[in-house]
Formats: structure tokens, C-alpha cells, sequence
């Protein structure tokens, strides 16, 4: 009898551990399903030509070849010569300033050291960046070994101005389908965000929340083969700082060259993308960096009411 009571308590217990085991790992699956962001077919759209992976060059010459084609039908309208040589002009210049655009993350002091960017790069791992503007947002374009890997496009801060970061997310969700509502640090020494995910094959798009902080909302496309492989790529730790907050450290410094260097501090530091002034813009090639006005083609950039469908005739 005492071996039957025995039997069947072993019985009971395992069948307990069993149940319990399978138990937790549903909801271990559970919770890896609810982890992974939704695939959206419309990531690849929204790149257009860019593909991963594509040199320095190619993406120069890719954004020359769309100036050129918006400048086209208005120089086959010009009434004279006088004017068709200052659409030419123009077409000059907002080339230059995508050259220009152009620095090397190679240790040197930058304006984007102390910018709502300061986390998207590292400084000794063959890195660069090139910045390139439309009717309503910045958008930079990130390298690492001369390959492209990042896409960030941070919408002026009037574009959705007096609209939620829910109103944004709807949009989006709206063309790419319905995304991973997530909140956390998206950089180890970051702070805590709110942000949209998607992907698909190749791209982890983030919708994230600027809002707070900076005071606009922006979108990053991500190649996956190369988030996966960062640990790696970045080996160097050259000007990572752990001690305060550079912007603050910008503004409140006693350094009147670096003060002159970064007089648009206050602006970032408010999160106001100005259609005036930018961060410095480093030579094409070069390292040196110098502050300039790369939004000379601000009088096209576009706004929105709440009234307004808040996608309507944005730049992908």
C-alpha cells in the first residue's frame, strides 16, 4: 500500500513538472512571437533606389541624379538666358551642399557630437555620414566601411507640429502596416524612448518619439545584416563620453571657440530642426568640418495642421 501512495505521488509530481514546463514554454513562445516586429512589404518601397550596402559615391550620385531631374522641367521653362543660368546656379549649389555635407567620424570635435544624433555613430570604426534635405525633414545617411547601412529622417518640427505621437504612429501604421509598440533605451547610455517597429528580409524600420527631448518625431531604416554585426564593426571607442549630457555641456562650456562652432546648440538642444541653421557639414573626402547653412532650399519645406492628413506629401 505505502508503495501504491508513493507511485502515485511520483505520478502527480511529474505530471505537475511536466504541465508546468509546457506551460512556460508557450509562454515563452508567446512572448518571443509578441517580441518580433511585423513584417510590412512597404519598407522596400519607401527605400526607392537606395539598397543597402551601396558606396559613398553611389549614394552621392544617386541624390545628384534627383536634383538634376527636378531641376529639368524648369530649365526647359525658362523664359531667358539670365534666368536659366540662376536655375543653374541653384542646381550648383544645392550639389555643393550635399558634398559638402559629407564627414568622417574619425575622432575629430563635430557639431553632431552634440546633436540629437550624438548615438547614432562612433568615432574610429570607419564611419561617415552624408546629409541630404527635402520639403519637410532632414535625412541622414550613415556608412560604416564605405558601405550604407542607416537611413534617419527627422521631420522638421513644424510638419507635425500640435500632433501627438499617436496621430504619427496611426499614419504610419496606416502605409506600413501594424507595427510593435515598444518603450525602453535604444542605445546602452540612451534615454528611455517610445517607438514603432517594423521589418522585413533585410530592414528594421523604428519610428521613434524625439518628441520629448527634441521636439520631433523621426523615422530610422536599419540594415539587419549590419545591426547584427555592430559589436564587431565598432571596435574602437575613440570620444564616447559617459559623464553628463554633451548638449548641456556645449552650451554652459567656456570654450568661445567651440561656443562660436556650436551656436545652434540652444536650437538643438530644444529640439527645433531649423530651416536655417545646421549642424557643421564636413568636406566631401575631408574631415575638417565648417558651420553652414545647408537649408537654403527651406522655402519648400512643407507644414501641417492637425486638420491634415499628417502624410500627405512626405518625402520617402
Amino acid at each position: 500500500m505505502k508503495r501504491v501512495i508513493i507511485g502515485v505521488l511520483v505520478s502527480t509530481f511529474l505530471v505537475g513538472m511536466f504541465t508546468v514546463g509546457a506551460d512556460a514554454q508557450r509562454r515563452r513562445r508567446r512572448q518571443q512571437r509578441e517580441q518580433v516586429a511585423p513584417q510590412s512589404a512597404e519598407i522596400a518601397p519607401a527605400l526607392g533606389e537606395l539598397r543597402w550596402g551601396m558606396t559613398r559615391d553611389e549614394v552621392y550620385d544617386h541624390f545628384v541624379k534627383q536634383v538634376r531631374e527636378r531641376y529639368r522641367p524648369r530649365l526647359s521653362k525658362a523664359r531667358d538666358a539670365m534666368a536659366e543660368d540662376n536655375l543653374r546656379h541653384q542646381q550648383r549649389e544645392e550639389v555643393q551642399r550635399i558634398r559638402r555635407s559629407y564627414v568622417r567620424f574619425r575622432g575629430q570635435t563635430t557639431g553632431w557630437d552634440v546633436s540629437f544624433l550624438r548615438d547614432e555613430f562612433t568615432h574610429g570604426n570607419g564611419e561617415a555620414m552624408l546629409v541630404v534635405r527635402d520639403s519637410n525633414s532632414q535625412n541622414f545617411y550613415f556608412f560604416i566601411r564605405n558601405r550604407l547601412w542607416k537611413w534617419y529622417k527627422a521631420f522638421d518640427a513644424d510638419v507635425f507640429a500640435g500632433q501627438t505621437f499617436d496621430q504619427f504612429a496611426g499614419a504610419l501604421q496606416g502605409r506600413f502596416g501594424q507595427a510593435r509598440d515598444r518603450n525602453g533605451r535604444l542605445t546602452e547610455r540612451g534615454q528611455e524612448k517610445h517607438w514603432l517597429e517594423w521589418q522585413d528580409p533585410s530592414t528594421r524600420l523604428r519610428a521613434i518619439d524625439e518628441n520629448r527631448f527634441y521636439g520631433f518625431y523621426c523615422m530610422v531604416f536599419e540594415d539587419k545584416e549590419t545591426v547584427g554585426r555592430l559589436d564587431q564593426l565598432r571596435t574602437n571607442t575613440i570620444g564616447q563620453r559617459d559623464d553628463g549630457h554633451a548638449l548641456v555641456d556645449a552650451v554652459t562650456g567656456d570654450d568661445s571657440e567651440a561656443s562660436q562652432a556650436n551656436q545652434d546648440i540652444v536650437d538643438r538642444l530644444t529640439g527645433m530642426i531649423r530651416r536655417r541653421t545646421q549642424a557643421p557639414e564636413g568636406e566631401m573626402g575631408g574631415s575638417s568640418s565648417s558651420s553652414s547653412g545647408s537649408n537654403s532650399g527651406s522655402s519648400s519645406m512643407m507644414s501641417s495642421s492637425a486638420d491634415e492628413d499628417p502624410l500627405r506629401g512626405l518625402d520617402f
